[in-house]
């Protein structure tokens, strides 16, 4: 019997490598009695609930954020997240897994269940390379996103409209919904020149390029795990602009980078001085190095190893 991992077709494997090996290791190690799903993000959390309640099946729950439930739907959102979290814990979970301290301490508030963090996912640098950027006499600006207002591309779009001559934004990405914004960046690139947008990244090399070809990234939103794209931005020491929502403050913090309520974010990046601003990345290797996906597995194996060994 082993750890399986849940449906996860709503997300990347490719940015599971670290839970994945993790998961393989431990059950070579660790055989255990039963199987224990390892079901990622509260989508899965919910779509997997039938089964869970109906067949009892233990479960360890890794949460990379908590969802747009959370986010998007205000205090009713949050209630019927709560009540899934209490259902779990009565009936399956053995343990939750959080990317960051501010998440672990929601959970600690509503479960007796252990709840354990990780440095997000585990940041994978394949196909990514560190080329020297070369400044222009004008700020270039970077968005990487999916698009929705939960990732502030309200804020970036209103930031565009009124963008000076002296400033460039390069803006990538696609909606999770629809194509509202991807049109509206589509149409202001064509009226302003100093705007580019260049729709989804389809490789690695592709987005290594993008943070390659900008002074300062731009990641606006609401509430996070990990930010994965933020922490790529980081590996490539591009500095940033985020929000002061759970998951982009942890980073900020670590990197000397401003985080700004999301109502103030467009206001941010018009101001002229911003070049002036950017902080020494020097440093950023060393720092960035727990959020990799090596060290990442190293954290999933461990806690996967003390539910094998003392709770299952």
């Amino acid at each position: 019997m082993a750890f399986i991992l849940y449906d996860y077709s709503n997300t990347h494997q490719f940015h599971r490598k670290a839970l994945l090996n993790a998961i393989q290791r431990v059950n070579n190690d660790n055989p255990m009695r039963k199987d224990v799903l390892v079901i990622v993000s509260t989508r899965n959390m919910i779509k997997a609930l039938p089964k869970v309640l109906l067949t009892g099946q233990k479960t360890i729950v890794n949460l990379v954020g908590f969802g747009r439930l959370y986010t998007d739907y205000g205090m009713a959102g949050r209630a019927i997240f709560n009540s899934f979290i209490k259902l779990y814990s009565c009936f399956s979970t053995l343990a939750f897994i959080v990317e960051h301290d501010v998440d672990r301490s929601v959970l600690e508030k509503l479960t007796p269940i252990p709840v354990y963090t990780t440095h997000g996912s585990g940041l994978d640098t394949l196909d990514f390379e560190r080329s020297p950027h070369k400044h222009g006499s004008n700020l270039r600006m970077g968005y990487l996103s999916r698009f929705h207002k939960s990732k502030g591309s309200h804020e970036v779009l209103k930031a565009a409209k009124m963008l000076p001559d002296d400033q460039e934004l390069v803006i990538a990405g696609w909606d999770i919904e629809g194509e509202k914004f991807a049109r509206a960046f589509r149409s202001i690139s064509e009226e302003k020149s100093n705007i580019q947008y260049l729709g989804r990244l389809e490789t690695r090399r592709d987005v290594s390029n993008f943070f390659n070809s900008i002074d300062l990234f731009l990641s606006p939103s609401i509430r996070e795990g990990g930010n994965i794209s933020l922490q790529e931005g980081i590996w490539h020491g591009v500095p940033f602009i985020t929000t002061d929502s759970p998951g982009c403050r942890v980073l900020a913090e670590l990197f000397s980078c401003p985080a700004v309520p999301m109502e103030k974010f467009s206001d941010t990046i018009l101001h002229s001085d911003l070049f002036n601003h950017l902080p020494n990345t020097s440093g950023w290797g060393d720092k960035i190095k727990p959020f990799l996906a090596e060290s990442v597995e190293e954290e999933y194996f461990s806690i996967f190893e003390k539910v094998s060994k003392n709770k299952y």
